[in-house]
């Protein structure tokens, strides 16, 4: 096999069973290319089933023992992938990909990493409107997600503004995360067009229900933003106005590389890490999603395209995050496992989660279009979805065991519990509150195993009850000792894993310990990675095209799953790395060679 160059085109959440789907009713016409004449296989995600721990392992080449140490956490990378790349000579440049991989002490190319409150971003996007009770706000009986104390679960954006009418106009404000604030004029000029005025005396034409053209905001620091907006509403007569304003990524601040910055800018044009409006249907405007959805993917495949072709990169990887948004707001009122299931519905939301792939199928045919003969595409995911059923608060479960105390607003109180849970580790480690180990440890070491033994008695029993049948909690408990068959060990990780049942996701609403979701959804990270229905699961998918694939295998995914780990001795293979000793020791044998 020659030396192969590597496009990881990473899908956040991409749903093996509805890439299936899709792609033999027809809509994905490129994918269903890289089924039938690649090869693909399901992967199975480490606890916890979500992005970063996940991701890291999957380009890391190690399970999460070796080489995840929590979310935005980062670990050195002299012995997993990219520092045996480093070793080489060979580069990597991992464009809009989590942060927690760092190329840190490396030559490795890192653009636009995500998670938390990006430093590139000089404000998020934004609907900016005259009528703000057109969007009653959205209350939430419960909040979902790790650390359970937000609706990140439930893809809530609270990002409406006010506008101020004016005798000439509306005016408003951006924000900018730095403390300054951008003030923006907009003017009637005909019955289909606004004429916009910005900061500088510089103005720009926005036609009604197009996008504007890009362009650049002076910031406090002698920086410029990129931004552009979308006249979504305009009525002149009555002075009604909805404007969306793109996230404004700061020009220049991407970046570790400035020269390699300027080039992805100039071949592709301004990058954005994210949407302004939830993809929903039940979102005014949500469509608009999945043109910045598009907008995103396609500059991620043309910016793959010139580092490995114009740039000489080996290795390109990415993560595109618009297909799990849809399976967060649709999975549930479409998979009929959900309890909030009706056939009359479901056409609505599997169409808009089917838009998501499409929008990927567009970006991948680019790729397959104009790659070169020496180049392997992987598209992969770290993931699945499966819907959601009850929400569960592991603290309160502590607490009702005597193994945690919890403020009044339900916040463990670590100074006075034998037992905690840590916000960047995922919220499925519960650590023994040890003397000598942790900052506030009250647990003398001669307890040691008695409260481990109680912490995995705690999770292993717990059991929620339906009022006609009593279903069991967790699906997974195992102690720190015996956590390597799962992929975990060393000095950071928690001294009791476990993993919920199909159905169950973190949660709390400072009342309850186990109880019904209120409202549908579908969630990944808490649950058994083998949670699945007839319609979703919580695994990954992988796919492979090019020269270096034989596809006379037959497929895979009725196959036993590969580790996430597994892609990474995989990829090193493909680009002839050498010094492979420290990676997982398996490879994709049979998709690959």
């Amino acid at each position: 096999m020659k030396e192969q160059k590597v496009i990881v085109f990473g899908v956040d959440g991409l749903i093996p069973e509805l890439v299936y789907k899709f792609a033999e009713e027809g809509h994905l016409p490129n994918m269903n290319k890289m089924l039938k004449e690649g090869v693909d296989a399901a992967l199975l995600p480490y606890i916890s089933t979500w992005g970063d721990v996940n991701w890291v392992s999957f380009l890391a080449g190690q399970p999460p023992g070796d080489s995840w140490k929590g979310q935005n956490v980062s670990k050195e990378n002299e012995k997993n992938l990219l520092g045996r790349m480093e070793e080489e000579n060979k580069q990597a440049a991992l464009v809009h990909f989590p942060q927690t991989l760092s190329t840190e002490g490396t030559s490795h190319f890192c653009f636009a990493p995500y998670y938390a409150n990006p430093s590139f971003e000089a404000a998020p996007s934004a609907v900016y409107t005259t009528n703000p009770g057109k969007w009653p706000e959205k209350r939430v009986n419960e909040f979902l997600g790790w650390p359970p104390v937000g609706t990140l679960a439930h893809h809530i954006k609270s990002n409406r503004f006010p506008v101020e009418k004016t005798d000439e106009g509306w005016v408003f404000s951006i924000s900018l995360r730095s403390g300054g604030q951008a003030v923006i004029t907009v003017k009637p000029f005909t019955q289909d067009k606004v004429i916009m005025m910005l900061p500088g005396s510089r103005s720009v034409e926005i036609n009604f229900n197009e996008w504007s053209e890009w362009v650049t905001l002076p910031l406090e620091d002698g920086t410029n933003g990129m931004t552009r907006f979308k006249l979504v509403h305009y009525d002149r007569e009555n002075q009604e106005m909805d404007l969306l304003q793109s996230q404004i990524t700061i020009e220049g601040g991407l970046s570790n590389d400035a020269e390699l910055e300027g080039y992805l800018l100039n071949r592709c044009g301004p990058f954005i890490s994210n949407w302004t409006v939830t993809a929903s249907p039940e979102e005014k405007y949500h469509e608009t999603s999945f043109e910045e959805g598009k907008y995103q993917a396609m500059w991620l495949a043309e910016a793959a395209l010139g580092l490995l072709e114009e740039k000489d990169y080996h290795l390109f990887a990415t993560v595109f995050r618009l297909n799990d948004e849809t399976h967060h707001t649709s999975l549930g009122k479409y998979d009929p496992a959900s309890p909030f299931y009706t056939p009359e519905e479901a056409p609505l939301y599997e169409e808009n989660m089917r838009k998501s792939y499409e929008v990927l199928d567009q970006a991948v045919g680019k790729i397959l279009k104009d790659k070169q003969e020496d180049t392997t595409l992987i598209v992969a995911s770290d993931h699945g979805d499966v819907p959601n059923h009850y929400f569960c608060d592991v603290h309160k479960r502590l607490e009702e065991c005597g193994l945690c105390v919890l403020d009044e607003e339900g916040k463990q109180v670590q100074s006075e519990s034998k037992a905690y849970l840590k916000d960047e580790r995922g919220g499925m480690e519960v650590f023994v509150n040890l003397q000598g180990r942790e900052q506030n440890g009250i647990v003398p070491p001669e307890e040691y195993e008695e409260v481990q033994n109680a912490i995995f008695r705690t999770l292993a029993a717990w059991c929620h009850s339906t009022g006609k049948k009593t279903l069991p909690v967790t699906a997974l408990t195992i102690k720190k000792q015996d956590a390597a068959i799962i992929g975990y060990w060393g000095a950071d990780v928690g001294d009791v894993i476990f993993a919920y049942n199909k159905g169950f996701v973190w949660g709390k609403n400072n009342k309850d310990v186990t109880a019904p979701v209120s409202g549908p959804g579908a969630n990944h990270g808490p649950q058994i990675p083998t949670a699945s229905t007839n319609h979703s699961s919580n695994l990954g998918i992988a796919m492979f095209y090019g020269t270096s694939v034989n596809s006379s295998f037959p497929s895979a995914h009725n196959d036993a799953p590969f580790s996430m780990a597994q892609a990474g001795q995989t990829i090193a293979k493909l680009l002839k790395v050498d010094k492979r000793d420290t990676l997982d020791t398996k490879v994709l044998k049979h998709p690959i060679f």
